[in-house]
């Protein structure tokens, strides 16, 4: 494996990029979770080290928070964060296809981008030119933290606004392969809410290509704790799925 860190994608804002020892692979571009509020690329070096081991290039990236920009900055972050590896991965090997993945908020972020074109589209990427989207345990309604901090709402609330990935699912959605992961004991309403933007999802297309894992354990446990097998979870998943792509 070999890293390459703290890359400048944009501005002042940084990412960091591990690379297999095979010559081909797919790449990751993975985005930390911390509610939109805190957090960094460097809190998921531990669970991106597994995700080499298996075989992923994988960039984690810094985006602006809610206490550093409005909504939706951190979604146009993501967007140049992915349109730097594209433009750059190449250096490091042959990739097979970028995939956009997330952990809680980075989770979000990804579905969000799954979702509504327009932040790719801002950065001249193509729905098409990603292989796939990774959703670890993210909201798909509108993000608790953006209601809290942008709109002065209790957290609590339920809202499907334009925040919420939910809001962009209709007939004509259309995206790479989608895979779901929410768990048993998530944080309030996360379980349910996964399982309602699938449900959705497939009331429009029923031959979508979108997968569903509800996994053992708390809030983000299958990419936070590796299992007997010295593990994660998450990885076991994210293994199968990517066969398929």
């Amino acid at each position: 494996m070999k890293d390459y860190k703290n890359l400048n994608y944009y501005q002042n804002l940084y990412m960091d990029l591990f690379v297999p020892d095979q010559k081909e692979f797919f790449t990751i571009v993975h985005f930390h979770g911390g509610g939109l509020v805190e957090g960094d690329k460097g809190d998921t070096h531990q669970y991106v080290s597994h995700l080499v081991n298996n075989g992923f290039a994988v960039a984690t990236a810094n985006y602006s928070l809610l206490t550093e920009a409005e909504f939706p900055q951190c979604l146009y972050d993501a967007a140049e964060a992915i349109r730097y590896v594209m433009d750059n991965i190449s250096k490091y090997g042959k990739s097979k296809g970028i995939i956009i993945s997330g952990q809680s908020a980075g989770a979000w972020i990804t579905l969000m981008l799954c979702f509504n074109n327009a932040y790719l589209e801002a950065k001249n990427i193509k729905k098409s030119a990603i292989c796939g989207f990774i959703s670890d345990a993210g909201q798909p309604t509108s993000h608790f933290n953006y209601l809290k901090i942008e709109k002065g709402l209790d957290p609590l609330l339920q809202r499907i606004d334009e925040a919420a990935p939910l809001f962009y699912v209709v007939k004509n959605t259309e995206f790479s392969h989608l895979l779901l992961m929410t768990y048993e004991q998530d944080l309030p309403n996360r379980l349910e809410q996964n399982k309602l933007l699938y449900s959705t999802i497939k009331s429009f297309n029923e031959k979508a290509d979108v997968e569903l894992e509800i996994l053992h354990g708390y809030h983000c446990h299958g990419s936070s704790e590796v299992d007997s097998d010295n593990e994660y979870e998450t990885i076991k998943v994210i293994r199968e799925w990517a066969k398929r792509l």
